[in-house]
């Protein structure tokens, strides 16, 4: 009968692959994100990551990476298909890309202030905030997963995927708008940061087909982000 799910599965037309990938890894993100902004009591509403909420994340995560990971793997995508390539070349990439995403963030922050009419304090308290009493063991694998598991799959999938289908930049930014979208629940300032940083990790794993950079930054930013009130 497994045999025959694997057949199933290899049988299925790259559309309805891109489908369940993208719907499976993202549809209940994006599904809450848009929930959150979009309640009535939105202006109350204030997210907060604390244990428990991280746990959650955590064996979300690992469940949805377990699924996809056996289900890309029946279709025949490897590590290195995905881009997943370790050295320390690519983990001093990923350093140098930290150091950009700053300046991206508060370059685009700043530009924001000073050309929409946008209350960078009031959008600054939508922001997400972290428990003061978070696990910092917690913190750090939350983190590590969560890195690898968002570059994954709406950097390394779908921006290999819709390059071969659609070309480069129609798969930038798809990919930008998939990662925006479960994002949203972060308020104006993450709006703001997320597109600029969006194409920019679309851009460079396009044109350098190396994952891990993306990850290496992408798991200090969560790091740094969640620690900062610790």
């Amino acid at each position: 009968m497994l045999e025959r799910l694997r057949e199933i599965i290899r049988e299925l037309p790259p559309g309805v692959e891109f489908l369940i990938v993208v719907s499976w890894a993202f549809g209940l993100p994006i599904f809450s994100s848009i929930l959150i902004v979009s309640g009535s009591d939105y202006s109350g509403k204030l997210v907060v990551y604390n244990n428990e909420a991280l746990l959650s994340i955590l064996i979300f995560e690992i469940l949805q990476s377990a699924f996809l990971l056996w289900f890309l793997h029946v279709r025949g995508w490897t590590l290195e298909k995905f881009g997943l390539r370790v050295s320390w070349q690519s983990t001093g990439m990923g350093v140098v890309l930290l150091l950009i995403t700053w300046c991206v963030t508060f370059g685009a922050q700043l530009l924001a202030q000073l050309a929409l009419p946008i209350d960078m304090h009031a959008a600054a308290s939508r922001y997400p905030k972290a428990d003061p009493a978070l696990s910092m063991q917690l913190v750090f694998l939350a983190s590590t997963v969560n890195g690898i598991f968002e570059e994954v799959f709406v950097a390394g999938y779908i921006i290999t995927v819709l390059t071969q289908a659609r070309g480069l930049w129609t798969a930038i930014n798809v990919s930008t708008v998939v990662r925006l979208l479960y994002h949203l629940y972060q308020g104006p300032l993450g709006v703001i940061t997320i597109v600029p940083l969006g194409l920019l990790y679309g851009y460079m794993f396009a044109r350098t087909r190396q994952l891990w950079p993306l990850i290496v930054a992408h798991v200090c930013i969560d790091i740094v982000s969640l620690s900062m009130v610790i």
